[in-house]
């Protein structure tokens, strides 16, 4: 009786912990909603209704790079749903309301940061992303391409 009365004791433990665990691991642990979110495609940002311009590029300097795929857009920010990644909520009351975002082919082991001069150029950043108060850019940015195996360049976006 006593195996019992402890087996049930453990039980109840397990089904009230469970749910308190994995919510402070999974998504609403994370809390993905609370934070700015951005895609790595076009046809995610216009499935999204978030994809407002394409951007014009050139890549320049590119050295020992091979299938380099890169595209520039501009789309709206956002954050996700509190109960879904496939819940849009787009950001109206931002001071930098516009992501640049760009699609790349992810198979290549490289990475994409602006430069100094196009951090002061832009309205907020964070290094890798910016971000714009306006629905265009005023002014031509400049992408660093780093690459393992000396791959450099860079990307020149207006």
């Amino acid at each position: 009786m006593k195996k019992i009365i402890v087996s049930a004791i453990i039980i109840l433990i397990i089904f009230l912990a469970l749910p308190y665990i994995s919510s402070s691991v999974g998504w609403y642990g994370y809390g993905k909603w609370k934070y700015r979110g951005r895609t790595s495609s076009i046809k995610d940002s216009k499935s999204r209704k978030v994809f407002v311009k394409e951007l014009n590029y050139k890549i320049i300097d590119s050295v020992n790079f091979k299938n380099f795929q890169f595209k520039p857009y501009l789309e709206r920010g956002f954050s996700y749903g509190k109960h879904s990644m496939e819940d849009t909520r787009i950001w109206s009351n931002s001071n930098f309301s516009y992501n640049i975002s760009y699609e790349r082919n992810l198979k290549d082991s490289i990475v994409l940061y602006f430069t100094e001069e196009s951090i002061e150029k832009l309205d907020s950043s964070d290094v890798v992303w910016g971000y714009s108060k306006t629905p265009y850019l005023k002014d031509t940015l400049t992408l660093t391409i780093e690459g393992a195996n000396n791959h450099y360049g860079s990307i020149k976006i207006w």
